[in-house]
């Protein structure tokens, strides 16, 4: 492997800033006239601020994606055609594709684009244009490496490389090679793939040693896949075009991953939109409590609804069971979730009055602070409905709308 250093994305400045007049430190508090909103001013004159138009910058970011929009979509377009031609010619080997389903977002829409970009920090976005292979058992991975791949790669497509941290690869079980230090921040150009398998450990041979590294473990949500980006060969780019894809068992799994999204994942994502963050990790303190909290509710949700859902859509398209383990919510489940949620809200008020008690702010900061608040409550509250919605979904599937202990 080469171990390249890399430079971040983005400058990090010191909290600890100089006053130009007098040489002194000062200290910046949390909440300040400072930039807070994905926004930035433009004007003609700077002298006169009426003529000052206010934008968005992911407004531009969306734009340009708007722009490219055509030439995303052939280019999509050409990458289906190349996948449901390998699929017809591995169908012996369990190899499906189905057009209809990936012809429902085969380019990523510019606002989920511009989401992406915010949630991570990163303007590189690596599943621009996506698509999705069922493979009857993807945990032999022999499959993957000696027909799948290369069938690719005879059709112009090859993997991406990638830059994986080496923090990552020991997460993933991996040492830090010879020579590295662990304190330095390093990264190694690696193939952009990724087998989140449960066990596909045991079958690490059936990979090239270049490959292996790319072996993890299932999501805490029970969701497992193959993952990879791709490029197309011939493209001479700088930062060619990835094309994502995504290896589930079947349909079922299919249809399981798109349900969990809308019924847990996408509500239990917004708690990172909250303004607030719980980074206070002193047992017993407010932050600490409030972070048990959504722990708690999100740990409530996976095991309920996630991991039954995943084992069973897996069940049905891996092994063609038809029992299925039920999803539903009793009553002592909807008093626990209940209970959660009282604590959360109770534990942020308490965030915000320390916020108020621990400096001396200005007015307009303190309008900023109260701002946060409404939005924080607001979105608990939103998060909370929504999960609601969610418990009697599935009780309602399940025939059982009041579900006893």
């Amino acid at each position: 492997m080469n171990i390249t250093s890399i430079s971040p994305n983005f400058q990090t400045y010191k909290s600890v800033q100089y006053n130009k007049a007098n040489n002194k430190p000062f200290i910046q508090p949390k909440y300040t006239n400072t930039l807070t909103k994905d926004t930035v001013s433009f004007t003609a004159n700077p002298v006169h601020t009426s003529n000052m138009v206010t934008q968005r910058i992911s407004d531009f970011v969306a734009q340009k994606m708007s722009d490219d929009m055509g030439r995303l979509e052939r280019l999509a377009t050409n990458y289906l055609d190349m996948l449901e031609v390998i699929a017809l010619r591995l169908k012996d080997d369990g190899v499906t594709f189905d057009r209809a389903y990936c012809e429902l977002h085969p380019v990523k829409s510019p606002e989920s684009y511009t989401s992406k970009i915010i949630r991570s920090g990163s303007f590189k976005v690596p599943d621009v244009i996506r698509a999705t292979l069922y493979v009857k058992n993807p945990y032999d991975l022999s499959l993957l490496n000696e027909k799948l791949l290369p069938e690719m790669q005879k059709r112009g497509y090859i993997l991406a490389q990638a830059d994986i941290r080496h923090e990552e690869l020991m997460k993933r079980g991996y040492l830090t090679p010879p020579g590295g230090n662990p304190e330095t921040a390093m990264v190694y150009r690696l193939p952009d793939l990724d087998i989140r398998l449960e066990n596909a450990g045991e079958n690490i041979q059936m990979l090239p040693p270049e490959l292996r590294y790319s072996i993890s473990k299932p999501q805490l949500s029970g969701y497992e896949d193959i993952q990879m980006r791709l490029v197309r060969q011939q493209d001479k780019k700088k930062n060619p075009v990835q094309h994502e894809l995504i290896i589930l068992f079947g349909p079922n799994y299919a249809h399981a991953k798109q349900l969990e999204y809308d019924r847990v994942y996408k509500f239990l994502r917004e708690f990172h939109e909250l303004h607030i963050k719980f980074s206070d990790e002193i047992l017993g303190s407010h932050s600490q409590k409030a972070s048990r909290y959504i722990g708690l509710i999100q740990q409530m949700f996976r095991g309920k609804v996630s991991e039954k859902l995943f084992l069973n859509a897996k069940n049905r398209d891996l092994y063609d069971l038809t029992d299925e383990v039920p999803i539903n919510f009793s009553e002592t489940d909807k008093k626990m979730f209940e209970s959660y949620f009282a604590g959360l809200k109770d534990r942020l008020n308490s965030c915000y009055k320390e916020e108020e008690k621990r400096a001396k702010i200005s007015d307009s900061a303190y309008k900023q602070l109260k701002s946060d608040q409404r939005h924080d409550k607001t979105l608990i509250k939103k998060i909370q409905d929504n999960l609601r919605e969610t418990i009697e979904y599935f009780n309602h599937q399940s025939g059982l709308k009041e579900t006893k202990d």
